[in-house]
């Protein structure tokens, strides 16, 4: 299973991998070389492993290779001048008997711009075709390395009789006490976990050893377990889109510019075996669903030097999630990307919305009024979704021009948001909701008759200033009123 590779090829264990265009030369096992830096040849191959660490603070940066630096780091490295946790990962390596180890800091010229672009498109394949990942898991910079100390009360195994299925005696086995720390023990919950660029690194590396404080842990595409022989599940290797962007988006980054840049290994890897197109962080096939996004925090879109467009979940600098759309239909006749000028164009319904309130009111009594029979269950599940989405300054009602509430909706800025022309609810996804109420009378509990409604997913939009017939983006929500939509004619929205 490890020899698969994300796009479906199949990597031969027995034939060297083509190496990266510079690679660690980490000499032999007994340290009587120094390590090198080596530009390797067209085509040359060999087996090697790769690295996944935090790079610290400005204050605390790893060991680099500049064009000022370059022909030194070829020259060797002497060891005193090797940051802890590269020279662990050196000795673990020479361990295990590779010969070769990649290290972003080292293996990409770090003040050479155009160098520094085309390894990045590079990476993935770099980190697919390692034999190993070594992460220093619990290391929050490359002073601290992947080897700690640990108690002798943790170290000491207990020896076990080991019996075979046919009850036969069969030597030993042996047992160490589990951490009571789950923190310590997990890759999850160490430092590396809420780096960005370790999103692409743990999802293509095929075979992974996470040094973390407590334990060693070992995952690769068959298992993930603990040094102790436990295993568990490891969220690091889900391959759905959705739930890896939700998982990076909360992580950080040093620069604001590399939000796509991160994913890009990642994409490209994929992109391989779907052939789908691709899209300011967004997959084609997965629209419109993957635009019903929200952010968990006001979004700060004024940061970014590549001008990504509002519709994209890159756009803005915080954890993202997206609604819960489950068997909802997509409901846009056409959907389009302009890759070049950052523009998508939906064909769909779109509708003004009235009368925006914010935030949300949790108290909010009007809600259906103008259909009785509807108003406790849409209500109850109109304020349970508000509720569950998102805290309340993040929200807002969508009204009628009779003040009777629509259904809610997210903004992007939160309190932030101040309207400065009208808003329109664009529908991307519906579904039709079936409840079936009860009536109490007296002790016993009465079924009624079946209620149904519609319920519209949407972007909430906002006309450009350059331009009457261009949006932007400002939020998503939901409408309940099933004949909103009803006999509104198709319209073609162009997003920025």
């Amino acid at each position: 299973m490890c020899r698969e590779t994300l796009a479906g090829g199949v990597i031969d264990k027995i034939s060297a991998p083509i190496l990266p265009t510079r690679i660690i030369d980490v000499g032999p096992l007994d340290g009587s070389i120094d390590p090198r830096l080596v530009e390797t040849q067209n085509n040359s191959s060999g087996f090697y492993a790769s690295l996944s660490h935090c790079w610290g603070p400005i204050h605390k940066r790893p060991l680099m290779t500049t064009r000022v630096t370059l022909q030194d780091r070829m020259a060797g490295i002497a060891w005193d001048d090797i940051p802890k946790t590269y020279q662990d990962a050196i000795i673990a390596i020479r361990q295990i008997g590779l010969r070769f180890i990649w290290i972003d800091s080292l293996c990409v010229i770090q003040d050479d711009h155009d160098d520094w672009l085309r390894e990045s498109k590079k990476m993935g394949l770099v980190y697919e075709n390692a034999c190993l990942t070594i992460a220093a898991s619990h290391a929050s910079d490359s002073s601290q390395g992947c080897f700690f100390e640990r108690s002798k009360q943790q170290n000491q195994a207990i020896e076990l009789p080991y019996v075979n299925p046919t009850g036969q005696p069969a030597g030993s086995m042996f047992a160490v006490a589990m951490q009571n720390n789950y923190a310590e023990i997990s890759p999850e919950f160490g430092p590396l976990a809420a780096r960005a660029w370790a999103t692409q690194e743990w999802l293509l590396s095929r075979r992974m050893i996470f040094y973390t404080k407590g334990s060693l842990v070992w995952s690769c595409k068959f298992i993930t377990q603990r040094e102790t022989g436990g295993s568990f599940h490891s969220t690091a290797r889900n391959p759905r889109w959705k739930f890896i962007v939700e998982k990076y988006s909360a992580r950080l980054l040093t620069n604001a510019t590399d939000r796509l840049i991160a994913l890009d290994g990642l994409r490209r890897e994929m992109q391989k075996k779907t052939k789908d197109a691709y899209c300011y962080g967004l997959w084609k096939s997965g629209l419109p669903d993957q635009l019903l996004w929200y952010c968990v925090e006001p979004a700060q879109r004024s940061f970014s030097a590549l001008d990504i467009p509002t519709w994209s979940w890159a756009s803005t600098m915080h954890e993202i999630r997206f609604l819960n759309i489950k068997e909802a239909k997509n409901v846009c006749k056409d959907i389009r990307f302009n890759e070049d000028h950052g523009t998508l164009m939906i064909r769909s319904q779109m509708k003004k919305a009235p009368k925006i309130i914010t935030p949300l009111n949790p108290n909010l009594e009007s809600f259906g009024k103008h259909d009785d029979d509807l108003t406790p269950a849409r209500y109850n599940t109109f304020m349970e979704e508000a509720r569950n989405a998102l805290q309340v300054s993040m929200t807002c009602a969508i009204y009628t021009d009779q003040v009777e509430a629509l259904g809610w909706g997210i903004l992007d800025e939160g309190e932030r948001w101040t309207p400065s022309s009208d808003v329109f609810c664009l529908a991307l996804m519906s579904r039709k909701a079936i409840l079936f109420p009860t009536k109490e009378s007296g002790e016993a509990s009465k079924r009624t008759s079946r209620i149904s409604w519609q319920e519209d997913w949407v972007m909430l939009l906002q006309r450009s200033s350059s331009s009457t017939d261009t949006y932007q983006r400002i939020g998503v929500g939901k409408v309940f009123w099933k004949s909103w939509f009803r006999d509104e004619l198709l319209q073609q929205a162009r997003i920025v």
